[in-house]
């Protein structure tokens, strides 16, 4: 058996050690989907706690509202000293209270009632704010990784156009070491070179602004390597139902909204209404507490008994507050009433330009998807014709030109189409 070598066996232990650091990178750095990235910013993006406590606080004030019309129950007492010559007759030398209250509405105008569907409707636009900010946070999250995608791609496109302008360049300046009038050619071969590195480093800006931003947005740290895995090739636009704007989140705060304010307007004109209530106690109640002996306590105990009381109220004047309060819920109910139109027509609207949008880009799609292939064989071609001396350098870099523009534009059309696609589940889905 042949023992290598001290040298030989340090390669191989270099070798195997960089093969697992790269083993243990890719396992670092799991490609991200789409769905994954959507499920680590739903669960863990700071904007989303927010609206979801405003569920929770205007689900306990629906409760609180229902409970305003059942009967209550309080043990309630008192202890009042008043001495003798302090009117006894109305006082009766003072008083001690000891007793289970119950006390229950029995009409109210209908306030009650329209309280409960004004804290129904309030729990309902805070669930409508809620899928706002997570159809908002959705339509983010799919837009970055678009955007970024997109940059990669346009990255790797004018990598592989500068490895060509590169061989290019390399053959004039050949030609030019070896006596031939080139220098021209390579002089505006080296203008281009350098135009398409700053578009270069262009793209790389932008790829990092939207790694950066998806990052943050998915909840990890935003200077963090990030990649991603390859979106789908897009694929014919289905027919769209034409009333699905009509769930979108702002059409149905702003519904809600609405319900809030004719609550409020009904509450409002109950002002006006009579009102009845009873209430009810039994427990202990005597008077004379100006003689704390056991005469007291013995009367104190002895005084046990219950009570019924029916309270009736009317308003009849006051100086018009009442008119003044139900002018204003009317005009609140007016007001949202508009703005539920406002929102309708502007869900429509965003609606309808997502979906000409993404009808309009999927044909520039399939005219560049034929444009791409063509380009890169005229630049081929271009370039042979310019060794046989039948095309001007300039006509290599127009050529070149259009085919890097070309798959630069495809791949910035594709991804402007699953933005608009996000659009369209933004305003559109439920």
């Amino acid at each position: 058996m042949t023992v290598p070598s001290g040298t030989t066996l340090r390669r191989r232990t270099s070798a195997a050690a960089l093969a697992f650091g790269i083993a243990a990178a890719s396992l670092a750095q799991e490609a991200v989907t789409l769905e994954r990235a959507l499920a680590e910013a739903l669960a863990a993006n700071a904007r989303l706690p927010v609206p979801a406590l405003d569920v929770t606080v205007a689900s306990e004030r629906a409760k609180e509202a229902r409970a305003e019309r059942w009967l209550k129950v309080a043990v309630e007492g008192d202890f009042i000293y008043a001495p003798p010559g302090y009117a006894e007759p109305l006082t009766n030398l003072g008083e001690a209270r000891l007793q289970a209250v119950v006390r229950q509405p029995i009409y109210a105008g209908g306030a009650l009632k329209a309280a409960v569907a004004r804290a129904g409707a309030g729990e309902d636009a805070a669930r409508a704010r809620y899928r706002l900010a997570r159809k908002d946070l959705e339509l983010e999250v799919r837009s970055r990784f678009s955007e970024l995608v997109q940059a990669r791609a346009e990255i790797e496109i004018r990598r592989t156009g500068l490895e060509q302008l590169e061989t290019y360049r390399s053959s004039l300046r050949s030609r030019q070491a070896s006596g031939q009038g080139v220098a021209a050619d390579v002089l505006k071969t080296d203008v281009r070179f350098d135009l398409e590195q700053a578009d270069l480093l262009d793209a790389q800006a932008r790829a990092d602004e939207a790694r950066l931003s998806l990052n943050d947005l998915m909840g990890r740290e935003p200077a963090a390597p990030l990649v991603l895995e390859a979106l789908p090739e897009p694929a014919a636009p289905k027919d769209a139902d034409p009333s699905g704007w009509q769930s979108a989140p702002e059409i149905e705060a702003a519904e809600a909204t609405a319900r809030s304010a004719a609550a409020d307007s009904t509450i409002a004109q109950a002002e006006r209404r009579p009102r009845l209530f009873l209430s009810a106690d039994a427990g202990f109640l005597t008077n004379d507490t100006t003689h704390l002996n056991a005469r007291f306590w013995d009367r104190f105990w002895r005084d046990a008994g219950y009570s019924f009381t029916l309270v009736f109220a009317w308003p009849v004047w006051d100086f018009g507050a009442a008119r003044a309060r139900i002018a204003q819920a009317n005009l609140g109910l007016q007001q949202a009433r508009l703005q539920l139109e406002v929102e309708k027509r502007d869900a429509q609207l965003a609606w309808e330009k997502a979906r000409a949008a993404r009808d309009r880009i999927y044909a520039q799609i399939a005219l560049l998807s034929r444009a791409v292939p063509d380009a890169q064989d005229s630049y081929l071609q271009t370039e042979s014709r310019y060794r046989g001396g039948t095309a001007s350098a300039l006509d290599v870099l127009e050529a070149h030109a259009a085919a890097v523009d070309a798959a630069v534009r495809r791949s910035d059309a594709v991804a402007r189409y699953r933005i608009a696609e996000a659009a369209l589940l933004r305003w559109g889905s439920p």
